[in-house]
């Protein structure tokens, strides 16, 4: 179940699908938005482009197909920012004539358009394009870019004799072809399962489009495209492709904004579902990109400038060794689960999810047992997330080192969404 690993490969492979009309006017051709406009359709309060993006799992023994991958993806022409929205698989959505069900369920019902209009009245926007990708075809098209390069934070290990899935991937930098890219964001065996899952496939994302950016790539280009013709459906035609192409084909990652449907776990007659906080999505649709965050955070929080220029958020990074804990101390829905998720994207391993006592944490905290090794991840983990000096301190009922996400959480995941992108 590749979610950004369709992604990626999907717009690598859907912005570059339409190319066939020809490499010169996939490289030369630069249309103005009003143009882009006039041939696409768009969003018309917002002026954007909506896509539906899905990647396909065949069901072994059943006569159809699984939308095992699904996200929704909107592309600010004016601004040239693109938002991708992950959506975990056991979304609790109602489907038309099939009432309150998961959202995977719709695709198998009703195949796209049927999946397609569930959003469209889950998501309150419109969606008149989809790209769909058949992820048996997956690896091909990562060993076609050479693969690509991910920094996976703790080992990744699950057998299913039945089912023909065997995924081992050790701890580390790792350079994986196309069969190990497949296990990597296929896997969800872990404390965070379908959500741990879809970060992982939005880190996957990340590590194309730096490989998609890289001079050697543009003699792939003709293959790419002729993978693409085979491995994507979409009701794009090929001139609007290449418009979007052509628009984008310099896009550089830092005008990304990738996020998951905010929300949480539950039980409801038995059975599990994601529960969508719904109140989050215009927020997300309108998040700035990295770069003009970055920005406004430095000016507006000098205790964090020293940091936030000068260090290497990568070296930070790999210096943090030791697992952590996660607590939400601020009460919002969901911070806990998405805190830990970020940190997981950059290599950070994370083994406890739960609540702080209180929710009256203004700031974050963090804090850790004694020893040498766990005060120096602490103060490492202070100084990537933008965390006073003062707030980072001992704790000896503590086990790990602990964060303790307070009210100024979103502060806190924009610190460590840029290191994600560094």
């Amino acid at each position: 179940m590749s979610r950004k690993s369709i992604i990626l490969l999907a717009l690598a492979a859907i912005l570059s699908l339409t190319a066939g009309i020809g490499l010169k006017a996939y490289f030369f051709f630069n249309p103005e938005p009003e143009t882009i406009r006039e041939r696409i359709e768009h969003d018309e309060e917002t002026g954007r482009i909506n896509l539906l993006l899905v990647g396909l799992d065949e069901v072994p023994g059943e006569d159809f197909n699984r939308s095992d991958s699904i996200a929704f993806v909107s592309i600010d022409i004016d601004d040239k920012v693109v938002r991708m929205l992950s959506l975990p698989r056991d979304t609790r959505v109602q489907i038309p004539d099939r009432g309150w069900q998961k959202l995977n369920h719709a695709y198998a019902y009703g195949g796209v358009d049927l999946l397609k209009t569930t959003l469209v009245n889950y998501l309150g926007v419109p969606i008149p394009y989809h790209v769909i990708v058949n992820l048996d075809s997956f690896p091909e098209l990562v060993d076609l870019i050479g693969g690509v390069t991910i920094n996976v934070p703790k080992r990744l290990r699950y057998t299913d004799k039945a089912g023909g899935v065997h995924i081992d991937i050790p701890a580390g930098e790792q350079h994986m072809d196309g069969k190990t890219a497949l296990g990597y964001v296929r896997f969800r065996h872990d404390a965070l399962g379908d959500i741990g899952r879809v970060e992982r496939q939005q880190v996957f994302m990340m590590a194309v489009f730096r490989k998609m950016k890289d001079p050697s790539m543009i003699t792939k280009v003709p293959e790419l495209i002729r993978q693409s013709l085979r491995l994507v459906k979409t009701n794009l035609t090929l001139s609007q492709a290449v418009q979007l192409a052509s628009y984008l084909k310099d896009l550089d990652p830092s005008r990304t904004v990738f996020r998951t449907l905010p929300g949480k776990s539950a039980y409801i007659s038995g059975i599990s579902y994601w529960l969508g906080e719904l109140s989050s999505i215009s927020e997300i649709l309108s998040e700035k990109p990295l770069e003009t965050v970055e920005t406004e955070e430095m000016e507006e929080q000098a205790v964090e400038a020293d940091t936030a220029v000068e260090v290497d958020l990568k070296e930070l990074v790999a210096s943090i060794k030791v697992p952590l804990s996660v607590l939400n101390g601020s009460g919002a829905s969901g911070v806990g689960k998405e805190s830990a998720t970020r940190l997981q994207s950059i290599g950070i391993d994370v083994v406890h999810i739960g609540n702080a006592k209180h929710y009256d944490y203004k700031f974050t905290n963090i804090l850790y047992p004694a020893g040498e090794e766990m005060e120096k991840a602490a103060r490492t983990l202070g100084r990537l997330a933008g965390i006073p000096e003062n707030l980072v301190r001992t704790d000896t009922s503590t086990r790990h080192v602990t964060i303790i996400m307070g009210h100024d959480y979103l502060n806190v995941l924009k610190r460590i969404e840029l290191a994600r992108n560094r």
